[in-house]
């Protein structure tokens, strides 16, 4: 299977330092995998085109220069090895959102949570929802994890739900005094 690549090579000026901070995490958002030093790679397609375009457009704004390229990889083998680095860096982002939500699970299996805490624990579930779905977007190659983690979300989703609903239910009957 041979893949056409977009490549994004940039430099930027060594001050102020947050600047380097916020680029290399833009390329992490839209799950660019570096291959050395400030090349980055993406599978090429009109969704990525439009995200290293607009990346090499703030770079250029700050004062740093970018550089733009669509390529193939020659050597046999090397479209695979690039295709599992994105494949493993994605597979790790499932990983901490699989032990995330397992950690949030078993808090609310092993403690007695009150009614807030609960509420607490479903706010971050939503956000581990809304981070699969990034996740889900920027997963070019489908790591196996996806699945996984959208069960994991979803058990201590249901998990957390119940115990409010059960919570909830015990507590308006002792405050009406019954």
């Amino acid at each position: 299977m041979e893949t056409t690549w977009l490549l994004c090579s940039y430099r930027l000026p060594r001050e102020p330092t947050r600047l380097r901070l916020a680029i290399w995490r833009r390329m992490k958002r839209v799950g660019a995998v570096v291959l050395h030093d400030s090349v980055w790679v993406l599978p090429a397609d009109s969704k990525t085109r439009e995200d290293f375009e607009w990346l090499a457009e703030e770079i250029e704004e700050r004062g740093g220069s970018a550089l733009l390229w669509e390529a193939r990889s020659l050597p046999n083998g090397q479209d695979a090895e690039v295709i599992q680095q994105f494949r493993a860096e994605a597979e790790g982002r499932y990983g901490a959102i699989r032990e995330a939500a397992a950690q949030l699970a078993k808090l609310g299996r092993r403690h007695r949570l009150s009614t807030r805490s609960v509420e607490q624990a479903l706010h971050r579930l939503r956000a581990l929802e809304r981070a699969l779905r990034l996740e889900r977007r920027r997963d070019y190659f489908r790591a196996p994890g996806h699945q996984e983690a959208g069960e994991i979300v979803g058990a201590a989703m249901n998990e957390l739900r119940s115990r409010k609903e059960n919570g909830a239910g015990r507590r308006s009957a002792n405050a009406v005094g019954h």
